[in-house]
């Protein structure tokens, strides 16, 4: 390829000023950066990015849990020049060979019978349909979401979140209902888990009861919040609850936009830790590796009358990134990365409960595989969110060169949910960067 055919403004090179300095003119206050002096980044190899100044980091959030396959893997790259050649769009009035090749992928890697597609460009929009889709199903406008869940920032998905994003004056519309999360370092009933008889997970059947019609069209939840905090439910939670979904007629949608391709590792889907088989699973993020792209899996008998009078989308389906998703997929297959996330994960999940025995400022680990959290408080008896000291934590972190995430409702949650391409090398110095992060912070508390 030519390069010097390549817009002259792309190929410039600019400081994080410069671009700030643009950024500040011309783009809304929605679109914001962590850290006080934000990074430029400008490359990546593997798990780690590189900023304008040359400056390498480990990113233990692989963008927002996003680069599933590292930065910058050759296959991927491949994939996408092989791609972009011959075909970069067409819509899905036409048949593609990727948007074919993709859905069958899926069908194979999908739990059983969940072999119908539909792939769109974001979580948020994945799960906008598949709750259009159940409720046509079951003609019932009735849908549960849990308490701190994340599910996207359209209309609907908003509304079924409730992981701190409501800020604007606005109610839940008709048919909404909310339920307890498994969130058992703070339970909503003020109980001890196992001597708690998962009254988080049986609360949901007194929600439908007397807050529905008797039936529902779905109840949607994620197998780890993210957004939320990594907050992680007893797999008995799942079990529970979806005995009591089927009890009052409705779908199990599993939102796997975090939790899917492997992140939880050994499974290709988080809900699959469980031993539950969902009806519905909503997938993005490291579906595409960093590439938008989002969609669905269901059964057949559900997609039947979910047709085009109810949905269309111009790019979903589209074939440079139905192409990357078949890439990733592979990816995943050849480097085993489904044994990797586990063993690495739990390598990393055991080095961090010995950190929070050293430092007070760590309330909880939490997490399977490569997606794990640690809760800090300021206070380990009160349990008091330590939100400014994660913040003091995230700048440290920066000047030492690791990248991590925040989140939790009170933001006060550690976010680690690295490229599967991480090194044993670089969790052990990440390990280490946390170490002396934590240290730094408490002396100042």
């Amino acid at each position: 390829m030519d390069d010097t055919i390549v817009p002259k403004d792309l190929r410039k090179s600019y400081t994080s000023k410069e671009i700030l300095a643009i950024e500040q003119k011309h783009i809304i206050p929605a679109v914001t950066h962590y850290f006080e002096d934000p990074i430029l980044i400008v490359g990546g190899k593997g798990a780690m990015v590189e900023d304008d100044l040359g400056k390498q980091y480990i990113d233990l959030f692989s963008g927002i849990c996003t680069k599933i396959t590292g930065y910058n893997h050759p296959k991927f790259l491949a994939t996408l020049k092989w791609q972009a050649e011959h075909l970069i769009y067409s819509s899905t009035l036409y048949s593609t060979i990727p948007y074919a090749v993709l859905s069958q992928k899926l069908a194979q890697i999908a739990p059983s019978d969940l072999s119908q597609a539909f792939i769109l460009n974001s979580g948020s929009e994945a799960n906008e349909s598949a709750l259009f889709m159940a409720r046509k199903y079951r003609n019932n406008p009735y849908i549960v979401a849990c308490t701190h869940a994340y599910h996207g920032r359209t209309q609907l998905a908003r509304e079924i979140s409730s992981a701190g994003w409501r800020t604007v004056p606005e109610s839940h519309p008709p048919g909404v209902r909310f339920t307890p999360y498994g969130y058992c370092y703070r339970c909503s009933f003020g109980k001890e888990y196992p001597d708690c008889d998962y009254e988080c997970a049986r609360y949901l059947r007194e929600v439908i009861r007397t807050q529905t019609n008797k039936a529902i069209a779905a109840f949607i939840v994620e197998p780890i919040q993210g957004v939320g905090g990594i907050v992680q439910p007893p797999p008995e939670f799942f079990r529970i609850t979806y005995e009591i979904v089927k009890e009052f007629g409705g779908l199990f949608i599993a939102d796997e936009v975090q939790t899917g391709f492997g992140r939880t590792g050994d499974r290709w889907w988080g809900i699959q830790q469980s031993d539950v088989i969902p009806d519905v699973i909503t997938i993005a993020k490291g579906f595409g590796s960093g590439i938008p792209i989002g969609g669905f899996l269901t059964r057949p008998e559900y997609a039947a009358e979910y047709t085009t009078t109810d949905t269309f989308t111009t790019f979903g389906g589209n074939p440079l990134s139905c192409a990357a998703a078949v890439a990733v997929i592979e990816i995943i297959q050849e480097e085993q990365y489904l044994s990797k996330a586990a063993k690495l994960g739990a390598i990393i999940k055991k080095q961090l409960i010995t950190l929070k025995a050293d430092h007070k400022l760590v309330g909880d680990i939490r997490g399977q595989g490569m997606m794990l959290g640690i809760e800090l408080v300021r206070d380990q008896i009160t349990k008091e969110p330590a939100t400014r000291e994660m913040l003091q934590v995230m700048e440290i972190c920066k000047q030492n060169g690791l990248l991590i995430g925040k989140g939790g409702i009170d933001g006060n949650v550690i976010r680690i949910q690295p490229p599967l391409e991480l090194t044993q090398d670089q969790t052990e110095r990440a390990i280490q960067i946390l170490d002396s992060a934590f240290t730094e912070v408490e002396q100042k508390i």
